[in-house]
């Protein structure tokens, strides 16, 4: 394989040309090159199914980068987006050093911006990182915390944040995940619940751990699972009522993607405890109409209770129902699995600022999603390069939208002669808009 990297004509520069997948003959080498620089990852299987399987109803291309030594030391991928193919996704991406990370991600945005090789309409808006689908990992750490990141957050050196910035990308908008002392949490959750029980509101607890979700995981091999067993496919369902019509989220993932990559990538993790998983995930259910009203994803980390998914459907989400399932959970991690703090997972700023409300303060780790400012390069009469800000169409909009309780608009607008400060600034607005918490039952995060 050829050397990718080298010198300019005037031997000052690093000439990189990222090579595509498209362009190589022997795939399964190119794959088992680009999973070789996911190795800090807990997801190698995963990188190595969505590359030789791609996802149905998007575009697809993927870029590794080798050195003099024709070594791997950069890769990246871009698709669109299955429920709205004018935006745009780079993820997949990693790196050994600045430089490579920062011209994958180029190749990779550049790709999108001109609609592949003419197989597509250029995109409008790009957002990343984002490993194909926001239903996968997506988003950098960005915070200063010396505390390991969890199996559900991106882990990554710092100056990945650097390659994203080179490429012409900007904060979109953050996410947190919350750390509370367990004591401290139930305490914050009885003063708020005052004795109030899911009795009272007519629901009741369904744990998973009393359903079949094995079998549940591969139906076809199943013909005999019952619907209520079918934890996979009610997952699904609730997930779709949930979040359909949120920002960000995609509707185009089937079922069968859903429980062949969602799900047993979760529960393939080795820092999970699949058992905790099942004894501390719940379905709420009404029991006179047999409906699912919501369900409750957790499992044990280390020490550590993760709160990973807790949502509920419109009619109780201004009830205390999603509080009191909350509550047993986080006893029963203490009581039964010597958990001793709670983590509450990739939030926004609405959800972070009610789980501080009800339990006090936290401990944050932040993650960012980035969207592209698009450049142009402009020459000199010299020949040299310069990167200068691109007029945009008044009518295009890049918009990134926070899933809160109430669908938040908020527009990230370029025109005539924007400067990238006036994005930034309407960016900083939009995260001002979401500090102030709404409702107390809307869903916090997402499997």
């Amino acid at each position: 394989m050829l050397t990718n990297l080298g010198y300019s004509h005037n031997n000052k520069e690093r000439i990189v040309a990222p090579l595509p997948m498209s362009a190589v003959y022997n795939k399964q080498q190119f794959i088992s090159q680009f999973v070789s620089l996911h190795q800090q990852s807990t997801q190698l299987v995963l990188v190595s199914q969505l590359l030789s399987t791609p996802l149905p109803g998007i575009n697809c291309e993927y870029w590794i980068i080798y050195d003099d030594l024709n070594q791997p030391v950069a890769c990246a991928g871009a698709n669109t987006v299955m429920s709205d193919p004018s935006v745009g996704y780079v993820g997949l991406f990693e790196a050994k050093e600045q430089q490579a990370g920062t011209a994958v991600l180029r190749a990779a945005t550049e790709w999108l911006r001109r609609g592949g090789v003419s197989q597509f309409e250029p995109v409008r808006q790009i957002l990343g990182p984002v490993n194909l689908t926001t239903w996968l990992q997506y988003r950098l750490r960005v915070d200063t915390d010396k505390t390991p990141s969890m199996s559900f957050e991106p882990r990554h050196p710092e100056f990945y944040q650097e390659c994203f910035a080179q490429a012409g990308y900007v904060k979109a908008v953050d996410y947190y995940t919350t750390f509370f002392e367990i004591n401290q949490m139930i305490a914050g959750f009885e003063r708020y619940l005052k004795g109030a029980t899911l009795e009272s509101y007519g629901m009741a607890l369904q744990p998973w751990n009393t359903l079949d979700f094995p079998a549940s995981l591969n139906p076809d091999r199943n013909p005999d699972l019952s619907p209520q067993d079918n934890v996979a496919k009610r997952v699904y369902d609730l997930s779709i009522v949930l979040f359909r019509g949120k920002e960000l989220f995609d509707e185009g993932l089937s079922r069968e993607n859903h429980r062949q990559i969602v799900l047993n990538d979760m529960i393939s993790r080795p820092e999970v405890d699949n058992a905790s998983l099942l004894d501390l995930s719940w379905f709420i259910v009404e029991p006179s109409t047999g409906e699912d009203i919501g369900y409750l994803a957790a499992w044990k980390e280390g020490d550590t209770l993760v709160l990973k998914t807790v949502g509920f459907v419109p009619k109780v989400r201004k009830s205390k129902v999603y509080a009191i399932a909350l509550l047993e959970t986080i006893k029963r991690a203490r009581t039964a699995w010597g958990c001793i703090r709670a983590a509450g997972a990739l939030m926004n700023e609405n959800s972070s600022a009610i789980s501080e409300y009800l339990s006090g303060p936290a401990t944050r780790h932040t993650y960012r999603l980035y969207v592209h400012q698009p450049t142009t390069t402009v020459r000199d009469h010299d020949g040299d390069a310069n990167e200068t800000n691109n007029k945009m169409n008044e009518h295009a909009q890049t918009t990134v939208t926070a899933t809160t309780s109430q669908k938040t608009s908020a527009s990230l607008t370029s025109s005539a002669n924007d400067q990238l400060k006036q994005q930034q600034l309407r960016l900083a607005h939009m995260n001002q808009r979401m500090k102030h918490p709404r409702s107390q039952g809307r869903p916090m995060a997402r499997l």
